[in-house]
């Protein structure tokens, strides 16, 4: 083989790469925004306690969904809510579910619970990966219509969590290990420490949580010191309750409370609204909702 051949041959494959590479970044998934709820917003009535809902956790219905007609005069400004239970089976019936109703509303805006993060969708399964929020973003996404996160900005959470008179430390470890416990659901990882260091890297960094944990060791040492007799963290899973500090914060207050806010806020400006989010999230936001568009809001609109 010539020098010239063998210049020529690795050029093209240096170009079949890169033209491989910006194809792959051009089609991945990326973390989606927050939504800016530009007005003030009180909520008519308020969110449902976790007591209150205690109450009726073995009485809801499994997904718990329901939709807001279209609720200005001009006929515009609509939602749909669906509370999933959690999945990663692309084979369950939620998923298809959401795909039908999806379909049938034809909505203008997705909402999700996380934000999720990349994905590269040529190779990997948004359902594995993402859950039922996943199925979500890959409708909004074919349909070519922008999808945002309901979830508050991260200095809001934290600040209510402090509000609660829980520690930098405490919330922390919170914020660090919740979706450790969340995943835990679907089956223990290979590596639970790599999956934690990402969002013990990532939410040190959020205002107020700086310099809590600069290692998993230094959260091992201090779930050891906080829960003695406990079980392991890497063995908790969030389906049943939290121990100690961390089942006593009420992490959901602020976040369903700008759930409900942003749902308000878009339905207002006569979006279609499909918001997708965990069984619980659903009934606590019901009675809110309910306050606000009354006779415009109907269960279950299978």
């Amino acid at each position: 083989m010539s020098v010239r051949t063998f210049v020529i041959g690795v050029g093209v494959f240096a170009l079949a790469f890169a033209l491989f590479a910006a194809w792959l970044l051009g089609t991945a998934w990326y973390r989606v925004p927050h939504y800016e709820v530009l007005s003030t917003i009180e909520l008519e009535a308020p969110i449902m306690t976790p007591d209150a809902y205690g109450a009726v956790i073995d009485t809801h219905p499994r997904p718990f969904v329901y939709e807001i007609e279209p609720s200005n005069p001009d006929g515009t400004g609509a939602v749909l809510i669906y509370g999933a239970e959690h999945t990663k089976n692309p084979d369950d019936s939620q998923i298809a579910d959401i795909a039908t109703l999806w379909k049938a509303f034809a909505p203008t805006t997705a909402l999700v619970e996380s934000d999720l993060g990349m994905m590269f969708p040529a190779f990997m399964d948004p359902v594995e990966t993402f859950g039922e929020v996943g199925a979500a973003n890959a409708l909004a996404r074919d349909a070519g219509i922008p999808t945002y996160t309901w979830e508050p900005p991260d200095d809001v959470l934290v600040a209510s969590l402090k509000g609660q008179g829980f520690t930098a430390r405490e919330v922390a470890m919170r914020m660090i290990l919740a979706p450790y416990f969340s995943n835990l659901r679907h089956g223990r990882l290979e590596d639970p420490e790599a999956f934690v260091e990402e969002f013990r890297a990532e939410r040190t960094r959020w205002a107020g949580l700086e310099d809590t944990f600069a290692t998993v060791d230094e959260i091992d040492a201090e779930w050891r010191k906080r829960f003695p007799n406990g079980s392991d963290w890497r063995d908790v899973s969030d389906q049943y309750g939290l121990p100690g500090f961390l089942g006593e914060m009420d992490a959901n207050q602020a976040r369903d409370e700008h759930f409900a806010r942003v749902v308000i806020d878009l339905a207002r400006r006569g979006e279609r609204v499909f918001a997708v989010c965990g069984l619980s999230h659903a009934v606590k936001l019901e009675p809110a909702l309910r306050a606000t568009f009354g006779s415009a809001l109907r269960t279950d609109p299978r």
